[in-house]
Formats: C-alpha cells, structure tokens, sequence
C-alpha cells in the first residue's frame, strides 16, 4: 500500500470503502510492453498536471491546514479529532491482528476525515473532478493512435468514479463525492500500477487498506 506521510496538523488520504468494494478496477495480468510504456508516460503527465492544477492530496492539505490557521472551524477539527481516534483504534486493532476490525476502523477514519474537509473546503471535490476530467480528456486524445484497451479500461473506471462523485455531490454528500474524486485523481496518477496489477486490497482509494498517514 502506498503512503504518503505530511507534517501537518491533519490527515488525508482515500476515498470509500463502498467504492472499494463495489467498483474494483479491471486489469490484466499480462500487458504489452509498449502499452505499459504508454501507461507510464500518460501516469507521469496525469501527476504533472495534477500538481500544475493543485489538484493533489499534497495542496489540498496544504490549503486546509493554511485555512485552519486563519480561522478555526471548530466542527472541522472535532472532525479530525474523531477521525484520528478512529485511526488509532484501527492500528491497535491491526496490531492485535483482527484484520476485519482494523479496516473498519480505517474506512470511518477516512469518512469522517473527508467530512472535515468539506467543512473548510466546500468546493474542493468540484475542483478535483473538473481536473480529472482534463486529464482524462488528454489521454484519450493521445489514444487515438495508440492500441490500448487496457489503458481505456482504466479510463472507463475513473470515468465511473466521476459519475458516482458527480451523483453524491447532487445528492448532496460533498464528502462522499470529494473521496470519489481523488480516488479518480489518484488513479489516473498512478495509472501504471493499475494496469498491471489487478483490482483489489491495498489500491489508492480503498479506506480499509490502511489508516490515514499522521502529521505531527
């Protein structure tokens, strides 16, 4: 599982374990050489552009914690304070190895860390989307004389996880759609990994697989 660990006074990472579960990413264990090459090129644009937009994990904590130290949201850090104690847990649980409580310690760390979010970053889930939906656009352009299947199969599940972001935030469940979209963000970063390992436990956006990384 892929960590990334900030010195912040908050955490974040994933998405829902409900998107976990129901939408596995569909790989191959045997890609071409030349697609996993294309795969690459595209995962290292993805990530460039991710970071030129601000879209990454990285600003997004970055803006919260520089949010909270302007003006403090009282629910947002009772939030946080929740979703560290729920990630707490979730380790002591990991270490006793009841696997089962563990990740669903973690999921309702990540749940309640999202929330937090939304609360000093309300429009942040709209901006990562419309940045995935950039992203996404290019390669596609970029697929046009490429044979590819296994790569467009990735881009068809980052499509659908826009489509589930895009149905949370009309439903109204901003936390829900901002973990559905850097799910989505997340993949198309990480798109090599993807393609070539298939759906599963431990992928960036499964809550379960890990708890939030910790700033001190």
């Amino acid at each position: 599982m892929r960590r990334i660990a900030i010195a912040s006074t908050v955490v974040i990472f994933a998405a829902f374990a409900a998107c976990s579960r129901e939408s596995p990413i569909p790989t191959d264990a045997s890609v071409p050489a030349t697609e996993a090459s294309l795969a690459l090129n595209l995962a290292g644009s993805a990530d460039s552009a991710a970071r030129a937009g601000q879209s990454t994990l990285e600003h997004v904590l970055q803006a919260v914690r520089a949010s909270l130290a302007q003006q403090d949201n009282p629910r947002a850090r009772a939030l946080l304070d929740q979703s560290r104690a729920q990630a707490d847990s979730g380790r002591a649980a990991a270490q006793a190895g009841n696997r089962d409580a563990a990740r669903r310690y973690f999921a309702a760390a990540h749940d309640l860390l999202f929330r937090a979010v939304v609360q000093v970053l309300p429009n942040v889930g709209q901006r990562i989307g419309a940045q995935v939906d950039t992203i996404r656009a290019r390669m596609l352009v970029r697929l046009d004389t490429a044979a590819a299947p296994r790569i467009r199969r990735v881009l068809g599940f980052v499509a659908d996880l826009r489509r589930q972001a895009d149905a949370a935030a009309a439903a109204g469940d901003l936390a829900k759609a901002l973990g559905l979209n850097i799910r989505a963000m997340d993949t198309l970063r990480a798109l090599q990994q993807h393609l070539l390992q298939p759906g599963g436990l431990g992928l960036p956006g499964d809550p379960g697989a890990g708890p939030p990384p910790t700033g001190g």
